[in-house]
């Protein structure tokens, strides 16, 4: 029989192969079992009552309170009812206010708290909200804040957990912030596991989240609060997910899809942004509202920034600045005895002004970083600190790129400065920008009027301008040809390139993790080129 013709196939503990349902068919399950327990329900609550015929429902709301219907119920007996036009006028009405009553109070609410939320809600849509809302998010906001790998893993908390829980709460009921949070999470699902728990895809929510944050604004005297930001946030992120092809390689549909729609996707999140930053600037600036919000949207901002080549939308009015001293003081931040090397000798290139400033500050906030988390946990000021005044450096870097005096020089060198940035983040987001990053050095090292000898290019910076592209995915092998091309003869190993790299932007711990793969590829090359020779 074709299995496609059965709604789902009971299993017990004795079950070998078909021991654990899939999620899909588990979604099937629980889904058959509640819209058949509702269905009765509903059935139940509308059938005729003995005595409905002696109850009638008024309403007592007043001007005051606007949408607020209050339900009373009044008990009389019916002798003789004359059929008048305004007593079938008065009938009508009635029925229509119960109606609204039910709608606006929805029943079962004790019994079952997911059948009075804004979104139907059944098995997709709550795997949706745990991803969302998942330690995998929320690590993002450590890993954006230089932490070590290892601590990602370790479920730590972080300044914007109380947050997460109230847009989890504020889902309920508010139909804007729900549909433009299972827009979000359902694309986010839909790109980390390449497949979609729901049987509705990321345009059925992000539909109607447009509509009701359109309706929300076009509201006389709206009020601007956390949750707007947020919902024009989640458009914002999940329409740069639909301008990026690479997100979606576990999804080939989707993949292609994506592919087709061009730089439409980025369209729609500038003008998503454009549109929150407007807002944000006539309610009075960030500091309004909470700051999981500006950390939420700047992030979006500088991602967008990289993969799309365009300049930023958020102003960096943010910037944190250097470390203020009770941070310092309460970390027992020195900043002297850690990566002594680190860019001595990138500062010893003829650097621009503003490009030497942003350096300086990298390689200051690297040091501070690294001890920093040699603590086991920090407080959620320094946190905060960390993450702004990474993002604030990254940020420089994208508004120099886009300066039309920059020369093709200093282009290289903000190019691979992104790179390393990114590249020393692990997670998603980060390495796809590192990807984009490393993609526009190699376009720049391969124009031939901008060759390293008429650039004028010391061997030891356009050696490390190499082996930057060489630590991502693609076009890593354009770069490792190159590299091995600028390596001395001989067996090559770690520690002689990490002697040649550490004065520059380079950090063990980050990208010293692609280094046996490269130094691999470095040593097979050399051979090939010996027994060529030979």
């Amino acid at each position: 029989m074709d299995g496609s013709l059965l709604l789902f196939v009971n299993k017990t503990q004795t079950s070998r192969v078909l021991s654990r349902s899939k999620a899909g068919e588990r979604s099937a399950i629980l889904s058959h079992v509640q819209n058949n327990r509702r269905k009765h329900e509903a059935e139940v609550s509308h059938r005729t009552k003995p005595w409905s015929k002696f109850i009638t429902t008024l309403p007592t709301s007043d001007d005051s309170k606007g949408s607020e219907v209050d339900v009373v119920k009044v008990k009389f007996v019916a002798f003789v009812e004359e059929s008048t036009p305004k007593k079938q006028r008065e009938k009508k009405d009635n029925q229509k206010l119960q109606s609204l009553s039910t709608t606006l109070k929805p029943s079962y609410n004790s019994s079952d708290p997911f059948h009075c939320t804004i979104a139907n809600m059944d098995a997709g849509t709550h795997a949706i909200l745990h991803i969302t809302f998942s330690q995998a998010s929320r690590a993002n906001f450590l890993a954006e804040s230089f932490a070590p790998s290892y601590m990602l893993l370790h479920q730590l908390p972080t300044r914007h957990d109380a947050m997460f829980q109230l847009r989890l709460k504020r889902c309920v009921e508010d139909e804007k912030l729900m549909y433009s949070t299972l827009t979000y999470g359902s694309s986010l699902l839909g790109w980390m596991m390449g497949r979609f728990d729901s049987a509705k895809q990321p345009e059925y929510f992000l539909d109607k989240a447009l509509r009701a944050v359109r309706n929300y604004l076009a509201t006389p005297g709206y009020i601007v609060d956390d949750w707007l930001l947020l919902s024009m946030y989640a458009l914002a992120v999940t329409e740069m997910w639909n301008g990026l092809p690479v997100m979606w390689e576990r999804s080939p549909q989707r993949h292609a899809m994506v592919s087709m729609l061009g730089s439409h996707g980025f369209a729609a999140c500038r003008m998503h942004l454009k549109a929150l930053l407007q807002i944000v600037e006539n309610a009075g600036g960030w500091e309004q509202f909470d700051p999981y919000i500006l950390d939420s949207v700047v992030m979006a901002d500088r991602y967008m920034a990289i993969s799309h080549g365009k300049p930023l939308v958020i102003p960096i009015t943010w910037d944190p600045g250097p470390l203020p001293f009770s941070i310092r003081e309460e970390l027992r931040i020195t900043g002297e005895s850690v990566l002594p090397l680190l860019g001595t000798s990138l500062l010893l290139e003829p650097l621009s002004e503003k490009l030497d400033s942003v350096v300086r500050d990298l390689v200051d906030y690297c040091r501070i970083a690294s001890e920093a988390w040699a603590w086991s946990s920090i407080g959620p000021e320094a946190e905060g600190w960390l993450f702004r005044r990474l993002q604030a450096v990254s940020c420089r870097l994208l508004n120099l790129i886009h300066d039309e005096q920059i020369s093709h020089f200093h282009l290289c060198i903000c190019f691979a400065t992104l790179t390393f940035i990114s590249s020393s983040i692990a997670t998603k987001g980060p390495q796809m920008s590192a990807q984009h990053a490393a993609g526009q050095l190699c376009l720049l090292l391969q124009e031939k009027r901008h060759s390293a000898e008429k650039m004028k290019m010391s061997k030891g910076l356009y050696f490390w301008l190499l082996f930057m592209g060489s630590v991502v995915a693609e076009p890593q092998v354009w770069f490792l040809e190159q590299l091995a091309e600028h390596c001395e003869e001989g067996e090559i190993s770690e520690s002689s390139l990490e002697a040649r790299l550490e004065r520059y932007l380079y950090l063990p711990s980050r990208q010293g993790t692609h280094m046996p793969l490269i130094v691999e590829y470095l040593n097979s090359a050399s051979e090939r080129t010996t027994m060529e020779i030979i």
